[in-house]
């Protein structure tokens, strides 16, 4: 059902026209898709599910093998770098020394584009350069001009603003020629490599007409039809269309979360064109949802192209923290200043009461006045609270951007204020005495610090194992939670650069005394203990 209702949505879409009205109902349709992420991720995987499970018990051919590895890959590729790796590179070293050179390629091609995708260059170069296209059949040898092309845009995307840039833009054009003189006239490759030739020649008005017309052939939700719309939001924005440029991109991204497709770049593009129009909410979110997917699929460069983003994020709302912070600090000075007044009225209205009991209306016209008085600092405590409201989503948005932990210590922090708001001090009291949150903070600590080193180097453990003696080596279960013991972490922080211990003392909250110990006993128990901890930080994340 959910099939059906979205695939009639994306198609009611195409049929509007361009403008800023329509626009409405195309982030309504991207938002509840993102609303549905999980829901279409799970979809995808009991697809690649039902695809494993119908060849369960088969006795296969070795091309019946290869065949189904290919299929994996290519419902993998834009949804799983690491499934995607593992099935193409089962076919890699099963052909690398075949005499079948064209199936060879046709996996190795898709191997450097994964390898591309998550910002592996040198490995998809090299794996290239051992591809020899004169070899090759019409079809493999598109591919593998289309891979050189590939490879060269993305080197371009991480050498911006350098000397190198046009450099690899001028390849990336060699190889879509190539192309263009061997696909078929009415082939897909033929057509798209000529409209971002035709437009980094300075024509992208005729791309547009080209992309636009062949658009209408395409499968909305299709991987394909993701990279035409995105790519037709870039002429436009060579253009300087912007309003075209919003469109494309926002179709692109409704077909990649439709298509649960992971590897994507469209959320994060419109996510720029939002900030520079100043709605910070939305753009924070789309930018929140391509990070998630980002990291869901595995692939560095889109981490990187996020990350750029970062600190455009920061200031903005760094900016609005302290425009909050400033009222804040207006609310407070109204409420001093008040306050002052109020204790001047109080002290002239009890000498009057000392020298002069009679004067009963003069004492209430100003306990009428200490009223209205009362009734302003309720007013501005209500602000006040509407303030605090205000800072604490931002803050909260950013913090839970950049840590769980941050996160919790300000909600600890609410709960302590409430108590003292309440005036309840013995439980204030009791909750400032206990550790607990402390000691809950280090686990939490050490638990994402360990996921998220062992995310980056997964082979840590096995690696440093084969530095230490037979019968020294770490127990170590594949199927276990991640988790590293203390000797472990400190390894783990020799890996990163951090070598002196009291900084190591200082991370893991440890007595330097217990650092030192812990790696003379690690020298103690390497193969070359000399060069142990040398040893360690040459330990690869693949």
């Amino acid at each position: 059902m959910m099939k059906h209702y979205w695939l009639m949505t994306v198609l009611c879409l195409l049929s509007f026209k361009v403008s800023a009205g329509n626009f409405k109902h195309l982030y309504k349709t991207l938002d509840s898709l993102i609303v549905h992420y999980h829901e279409l991720t799970v979809e995808k995987e009991n697809h690649i599910k039902t695809i494993k499970e119908g060849v369960k018990g088969m006795s296969l051919t070795d091309d019946q093998v290869y065949d189904l590895n290919l299929r994996l890959y290519d419902e993998y590729v834009a949804f799983k770098f690491d499934s995607a790796f593992f099935y193409v590179e089962k076919n890699v070293k099963r052909l690398r020394h075949s005499d079948d050179h064209n199936r060879f390629a046709a996996s190795a091609i898709r191997m450097a584009h994964i390898l591309s995708v998550t910002g592996l260059f040198d490995r998809a170069r090299r794996l290239l350069d051992g591809i020899q296209p004169e070899k090759l059949n019409d079809e493999q040898r598109v591919a593998f001009y289309n891979q050189q092309s590939e490879l060269n845009l993305y080197r371009s995307e991480m050498a911006q603003f350098t000397p190198y840039f046009h450099d690899y833009i001028q390849k990336a054009q060699y190889y879509r020629q190539l192309i263009i003189q061997t696909a078929p006239k009415d082939s897909y490759d033929y057509l798209f490599n000529l409209a971002t030739y035709t437009c980094e020649t300075g024509n992208p008005e005729k791309s547009i007409q080209m992309i636009e017309a062949y658009l209408q052939k395409m499968e909305t939700s299709s991987r394909a039809y993701s990279i035409l719309t995105c790519t037709l939001a870039y002429f436009y924005q060579c253009k300087n269309d912007k309003e075209h440029q919003e469109y494309y991109l926002l179709l692109s991204a409704i077909s990649d979360e439709r298509g649960a497709i992971r590897e994507n770049n469209s959320l994060r593009s419109l996510s720029e064109i939002l900030i520079a129009r100043g709605e910070n909410d939305m753009a924070y979110r789309y930018l929140f949802q391509s990070i998630t997917e980002a990291r869901f699929y595995g692939s560095r460069l889109r981490m990187m192209q996020v990350g750029r983003m970062a600190p455009q994020i920061m200031q903005l709302y760094d900016a609005e923290r302290t425009l909050t912070q400033q009222h804040t600090y207006l609310y407070l000075a109204a409420i001093s200043l008040i306050t002052l007044v109020l204790l001047c009225i109080m002290t002239y209205t009890l000498g009057l009461l000392r020298k002069k009991k009679a004067a009963s209306q003069q004492i209430e016209a100003m306990n009428k006045a200490l009223t209205a008085h009362n009734e302003q600092i309720q007013a501005a405590n209500g602000q006040m609270k509407e303030a605090n409201r205000i800072k604490d989503e931002y803050i909260g948005r950013f913090l839970e951007l950049s840590s769980n932990l941050i996160k919790r210590g300000e909600e600890r922090s609410k709960q302590l204020n409430r108590l003292a708001r309440d005036r309840k001090l013995e439980e204030l009291y009791a909750e400032l005495k206990s550790s607990q949150f402390i000691n809950s903070g280090i686990r939490m600590f050490h638990q994402n610090f360990d996921e998220a080193f062992l995310n980056i180097y997964p082979d840590f453990i096995i690696e440093v194992n084969k530095l230490l003696l037979p019968n020294e080596s770490f127990a170590f279960n594949e199927g276990e939670s991640k988790r590293l013991t203390t000797e472990l972490r400190i390894l783990a922080l020799i890996r990163l650069g951090i070598s002196d211990n009291q900084e190591i003392a200082d991370i893991l909250r440890s007595s330097i005394t217990t650092i030192y110990t812990y790696r003379s006993k690690l020298k103690a128990r390497a193969v070359n203990k000399d060069s142990f901890e040398d040893d360690v930080r040459k330990i690869a994340t693949y």
